[in-house]
């Protein structure tokens, strides 16, 4: 099955790369600017159909009116497996950096969480088959385009995957708010999963024992208890860029 994706910087990401996954782009009637030429001349270039709609039929397809003017069919989203994920980390030249989302149901949550990600310089994101969001368009449109570059690994049991990265070497952290131990006191620039658990629930128990480390975010006002999945693995992520940055393992 065909998968709907919309947003401006969604189309355009797909539309963008070398081998676009699109079968076709639809723009709603009357909506101008210049991104709306852009997009044409990409559908043509990449021989992807290009429609003028009335934004109804938009609002229909995409299932929200928050579509920006415009939505595009692609080929049903293709996973990427745990034995594609072990053959990519042979191929880095520098120290890894995965997230593995623990049962995230939000697709906000996980869009975001997307976007934190490859912004940050991760190599891809894990995701748990069952009792979790997949990518869907409320997905995709949140990640802003990042899905078009960061693959999505979905495994059968996360914990037993994140067993097997521990056995070639790469660390495992997951996020707790009352860990007593801070993102800012760990070294983070080696090779690393970071775990960011539920929205409600945090790490499930058998992936919290899997963990090296369990590490929180200092809150500055208690009152707020945790940030949310999105925003606790934004700012755990980009604390490992800083510190990568300081010691020079860019990523």
């Amino acid at each position: 099955m065909s998968q709907i994706i919309y947003g401006r910087h969604p189309v355009l990401a797909a539309l963008r790369q070398a081998d676009s996954p699109l079968e076709e782009v639809l723009v709603a009637q009357g909506v101008k600017g210049a991104w709306v030429g852009e997009v044409r001349a990409l559908a043509q270039a990449a021989g992807v159909r290009f429609r003028i709609q009335e934004r109804a039929a938009l609002d229909r397809l995409a299932g929200t009116t928050h579509h920006q003017g415009v939505l595009a069919r692609r080929a049903a989203y293709v996973y990427q497996t745990e034995d594609a994920l072990l053959d990519a980390l042979t191929q880095l030249s520098e120290p890894a950096l995965l997230v593995a989302a623990d049962g995230l149901t939000d697709p906000m949550n996980l869009g975001n969480l997307i976007r934190s990600a490859l912004s940050a310089g991760a190599h891809g994101i894990i995701i748990p088959k069952d009792r979790a969001v997949g990518v869907t368009p409320v997905v995709a449109k949140a990640a802003a385009g990042a899905l078009e570059y960061l693959p999505v690994y979905r495994v059968t049991n996360l914990a037993d995957a994140l067993g097997r990265l521990k056995e070639v070497g790469i660390a495992i952290m997951g996020t707790d708010s009352q860990a007593p131990q801070t993102i800012y006191e760990a070294d983070l620039t080696l090779p690393l999963v970071l775990v960011i658990g539920a929205e409600d629930k945090g790490l499930r128990p058998r992936v919290r024992k899997t963990c090296d480390l369990l590490l929180s975010i200092p809150l500055a006002r208690p009152e707020i208890g945790s940030l949310n999945a999105a925003a606790a693995g934004a700012v755990a992520l980009f604390e490992v860029r800083r510190q990568r940055l300081e010691k020079g393992n860019t990523i």
